[in-house]
């Protein structure tokens, strides 16, 4: 089974009435002002909130649920010194959190350590052994962050012994934990307005309302750390979560925690403008490493770090635990994904693989590259003494707990949500969760449902691509859950020209024409194209938009989503055309200025009239493989070729190679 690139446009329609009234109360470009629709965004006010809000615009603390019985709590073990522990989480929101209120609390003067269970003995949450040790060694308060709100019976357990204070985010069961204190913006008749905070969202409210009461003044230390944390669990970047990223970057840029500092340098990052896709993709993977791969408290200890050196450090160390993890990974993939190629049919509904010893702490990477590659719903299990733990992600009209919901008495147990779910299961059940998944997706999915979707916000014409148009989008900067990056269409444009890019010659470079000049498309990981894309076809285009600073120069560049050729001709080689190919290529070889080499422009630039680009390009492959001509590469993307010597038979054209590329 392989991917196909065909992949559906869903163009979002806006209200060009509401549109208007944007572009005249706030002053946007029409397409900006599209943007906000697209959004839900439908008011001037709206729009100035979420354009301009900042830090002023943040919520009162005290209107979470619980805060009020929190805050006293804490104060008091401030005072007294009464030894406090913070229950963190060994993802990055829990990383984040964790480090947060550690630094925050110490700031205030507390006797605080913190704890985070081990990711595959412990797994996530609280535990009974793990509280009984922390109880055993006389603390008194236990905050926990990004967890707890589903621990109840573990809560009763202790709460005659412990006080507790829950902060959490994730969705409240009916029995909320009898906790000291329980604050989760998601509980019954909590009435703070922002449902989307992160758990590291929550910590902070909670420092917030502390700092109030200590200081009376508001506490905006540590923004970067919340805004990492906040990107890093994907949730929507609208409201509050909005302000704090975008305060958190502007920090990370000019006054960094040392952490973040020392963890951008190591990523290669210093003296760039760091963006939410910076976070998300480079500096967030280096820190979850630690808890998939190591112990996630070494994560805390880099963002609590007391001074540099400690922190350049500790941040090596993240960047080898992350480049072992990518190792882990990159093994699994190749393995998983082969595994899918030998399935054939059977992987044709549904992705189920399985692995030996593969380390639980990665498999859901691999699910969700699985996803990417075939675009199927994907299961990822990593079988140890019998019993597989499996990591599950889905396409978009697939809900994936309901699939296994379907399939349950085959399961231990299992859990999470539309997109993404984990489950365990015995190993030798596993062939019958396939079929089982496969006739769930057989009753529930069609044939369009696995095609992927790309969701255009707008169609623009090739004039409209101007830097001030990027500098107008960027106005709606940081993207994330929520915000998606705006996705724009062009639809017919001309191709004039295409390269490969990078060391590897693994990026393709799409030059398009426009009348206000030439448009620079990148597709990363896009060398097929150069094969599949040929000066004067018509193309349409899916991308989104960068400003390219180049020499001093600066100008609009398309990152594509996706490229499809207009009015597509059949390729078809006829032994004429292979006769007339073959002998332009020799002629060029028996010049009087006969070159070593020739470039593939150069052929292309005198093919025969009854050939294509496409054709053409075929019949040097035909040679290629005769061993007629030899490839190699030159640094600016274009193939060179080497005359081989061989039997110089125009049979061996119009004979093996005709009959093999026309039947």
């Amino acid at each position: 089974m392989r991917q196909s690139k065909a992949k559906r446009w869903r163009i979002e329609p806006g209200d060009e009435t509401i549109e208007q009234e944007l572009v005249r109360d706030l002053k946007v470009y029409p397409v900006v002002a599209k943007l906000l629709v697209n959004r839900g965004i439908t008011t001037a006010e709206a729009g100035r909130d979420f354009l301009y809000g900042n830090v002023g615009d943040l919520l009162d603390p005290y209107l979470l649920k619980g805060m009020k019985e929190a805050v006293p709590l804490i104060q008091d073990a401030i005072a007294t010194q009464k030894r406090i522990v913070i229950y963190g989480d060994y993802d990055v929101d829990g990383i984040t959190a964790t480090s947060l209120m550690y630094r925050f609390l110490k700031r205030c003067g507390a006797n605080v350590s913190y704890y985070i269970p081990e990711r595959q003995s412990e797994g996530y949450g609280l535990n009974e052994e793990a509280l009984e040790h922390i109880i055993q060694q006389g603390t008194e308060l236990v905050i926990t962050v990004d967890c707890g709100i589903s621990s109840y019976d573990i809560v009763e357990g202790v709460r005659d012994r412990l006080n507790m204070i829950i902060t959490d985010h994730h969705t409240a069961p009916p029995d909320i934990p009898r906790a000291a204190a329980v604050i989760n913006h998601k509980q019954p008749d909590c009435p703070y307005p922002d449902k989307n905070l992160s758990g590291v969202g929550v910590a902070f409210k909670v420092c917030q309302a502390v700092w109030q009461e200590r200081t009376g003044a508001e506490y905006l230390d540590d923004m970067d750390i919340v805004a990492l944390g906040t990107v890093a669990d994907v949730v929507p970047l609208v409201g509050e979560n909005r302000i704090i990223v975008r305060e958190g970057l502007k920090k990370m840029m000019t006054s960094p925690n040392m952490g973040i500092d020392a963890l951008v340098a190591v990523a290669g990052l210093q003296g760039r403008k760091l963006t939410t896709g910076h976070i998300g993709f480079t500096l967030a993977p280096r820190l979850n490493a630690a808890g998939r791969v190591t112990h996630a408290t070494r994560a805390v200890e880099l963002l609590t770090a007391a001074d540099m050196a400690t922190a350049n450090t500790i941040a090596e160390e993240l960047q080898e635990t992350n480049l072992e993890r990518q190792t882990i990974e990159r093994g699994i993939h190749e393995a998983a994904r082969q595994d899918v190629i030998n399935q054939r049919e059977a992987a044709h509904k549904v992705i189920v693989v399985a692995g030996e010893g593969w380390h639980p702490g990665v498999i859901g990477i691999v699910a969700s590259r699985l996803v990417e590659e075939f675009y199927r719903p994907s299961m990822v299990i990593s079988i140890h003494d019998g019993v597989g733990k499996g990591s599950c992600r889905s396409i978009d009209n697939c809900n994936i707990y309901d699939a296994l919901k379907s399939a349950e008495d085959l399961l231990l147990q299992f859990g999470g949500h539309k997109q993404a779910a984990g489950f365990s299961i015995e190993a030798d059940k596993i062939p019958a969760l396939r079929e089982r998944l496969a006739a769930y997706c057989e009753a529930n999915l069609t044939a369009e449902d696995y095609v992927p979707i790309i969701d255009i916000d707008s169609e623009l014409e090739p004039g409209e691509v101007t830097v001030e148009l990027v500098d107008q989008i960027e106005t709606l900067e940081p993207y994330g859950m929520g915000n998606s990056t705006p996705v724009f269409a062009i639809n017919p444009i001309a191709v004039q020209d295409v390269y490969l890019l990078g060391q590897q010659k693994n990026h393709c470079k799409i030059i398009l024409q426009s009348q206000i000049g030439p448009l620079d498309a990148i597709i990363w990981h896009g060398a097929d194209y150069h094969r599949e894309v040929f000066p004067d076809e018509r193309v349409k285009v899916a991308f989104s938009l960068q400003k390219n600073e180049w020499q001093g120069r600066i100008s609009p560049q398309l990152m594509v989503q996706d490229l499809a050729l207009l009015d597509e001709q059949p390729i078809k080689l006829t032994a004429e055309g292979l006769r007339e190919m073959y002998v332009i290529v020799r002629s060029i070889f028996r010049s009087a200025t006969a070159p070593r080499y020739i470039v593939e422009s150069e052929v292309l630039h005198r093919h025969p009239d009854n050939q294509t680009n496409k054709e053409a390009m075929l019949s040097l492959d035909v040679f290629k493989e005769l061993g007629i001509l030899q490839e190699e590469a030159t640094d600016d993307g274009m193939a060179l070729y080497r005359w081989c010597h061989v039997k110089e038979k125009l049979e061996l054209i119009t004979s093996l190679t005709f009959l093999k590329y026309s039947a």
